[in-house]
């Protein structure tokens, strides 16, 4: 850590899990969990565990945080409250949603979909397509792994319902242009549905600006608890056949895909999350997010491909790279005896693995805000002796 940085001595004093001395660069799979958000979630399991809708205290505390955990993902993703829903994990509430979308398409119609997603924003919509007789059209990835836009303006058409896209590929770290995508799918008549799960911990989301009409994240992507989010534009809910279970009247139709009792503790953490979040802002997050990203770039050992573009621009901090003497496994094994944890596979991101020519996936070092130069030049120092050997 550079000598000075009273912000980052603060930033790695509230993570626990950052003092065992390993370094952590899985954050790409699941971020560490700062104290606030522990504590907030002790709290409310000691305090106020409850399930809502009665009328005494512990009970009327549920309720509260429940709106307080709409309110805080409303402002996190730029949009209203009543557009908020919870779920169990990005997967599951994709795939709850994709089914209640495909349940109102027509034999015939089409969904696009691109090689940058994680499998949740694909096959969901493939096993829906089947249900329906609609079709789902793949939209390719270019060498440097960024979305071939050609492809996509040639793969929406007339028949087009849902364009479903990342903001940002899980595997490689590559963005996407959110609203001209947007654009794009609307000119059609289609839907704009952004998987923006590994986005969310490194930048601000607007979904209001960029006109998407469903988005979906997870906190745990972003310094809170297991759990999925989605936002889905106000009055579109209304039209869909949702799979859900009787209960008692929704005060909004995003509740609608809200089965059973919300876990408390988990929003607890999640309004927590979203503070932390705010007390940093974004523009240092981002800052020190490029920092890091620049130093791995420019130190990265020629022995050892990169899977991605070769400057942040564009990207995460997230980096898919190998040398192919040996499996992904194997050098994450490695990396990990030496106290640096990484992931090795293909991250759910198979088809862009595919198009990269990698059937055993690629090693991935991905940085957030509370990573450090120092854990940088060691990960780069132990890739070059590794590559070395």
């Amino acid at each position: 850590m550079t000598a000075g940085s009273a912000r980052e001595t603060w930033v790695r004093d509230q993570f626990p899990a950052l003092r065992s001395g390993e370094a952590r660069m899985d954050g790409p799979a699941g971020s560490q969990v700062p104290v606030p958000v522990i504590r907030a979630m002790v709290r409310y399991l000691e305090a106020d565990n409850a399930n809502s809708g009665g009328l005494f205290s512990a009970s009327v505390s549920t309720d509260s945080l429940i709106g307080r955990a709409r309110d805080a993902m409303a402002g996190f993703l730029g949009c209203r409250p009543e557009e908020v829903g919870f779920g169990q994990n990005a997967s599951t509430v994709n795939l709850l949603l994709s089914r209640a979308a495909v349940r109102s398409l027509r034999p015939g119609d089409e969904i696009v979909v691109t090689r940058l997603d994680h499998d949740s924003n694909i096959d969901p919509w493939l096993e829906g397509a089947k249900d329906v007789g609609a079709k789902v059209v793949m939209v390719d990835a270019r060498d440097d792994t960024t979305l071939d836009m050609d492809g996509l303006a040639a793969a929406i058409g007339e028949r087009t319902r849902v364009v479903a896209f990342p903001w940002a590929c899980n595997a490689t770290g590559t963005m996407t242009d959110v609203a001209q995508i947007s654009a794009m799918a609307h000119a059609a008549g289609a839907l704009s549905w952004v998987d923006a799960t590994h986005f969310a911990p490194h930048g601000p989301i607007d979904v209001t600006a960029v006109e998407a009409d469903v988005a979906i994240c997870s906190p745990y992507k972003f310094f809170g608890p297991h759990l999925g989010v989605f936002y889905a534009k106000q009055g579109l809910l209304e039209g869909w056949l949702p799979l859900h279970v009787r209960a008692s009247a929704p005060q909004s139709p995003a509740q609608l895909l809200e089965p059973g009792t919300l876990p408390g503790e988990s929003l607890a953490g999640l309004v927590a999350a979203v503070e932390y979040i705010q007390s940093l802002g974004w523009p240092w997050i981002r800052e020190q997010e490029a920092r890091l990203g620049t130093a791995f770039l420019e130190g990265l050992p020629p022995a050892w491909e990169l899977y991605g573009l070769g400057t942040m621009n564009g990207r995460t901090a997230t980096f898919a790279i190998g040398a192919r003497s040996k499996a992904p496994s194997e050098w994450a094994a490695a990396l990990a005896a030496d106290g640096i944890a990484v992931t090795a596979g293909h991250f759910r991101a198979t088809r862009m693995m595919e198009r990269l020519g990698l059937p055993a996936g690629a090693v991935r070092v991905g940085f957030l805000h509370y990573n450090t130069l120092e854990e940088v030049e060691r990960v780069l120092a132990a890739l070059g002796g590794l590559g070395a050997g």
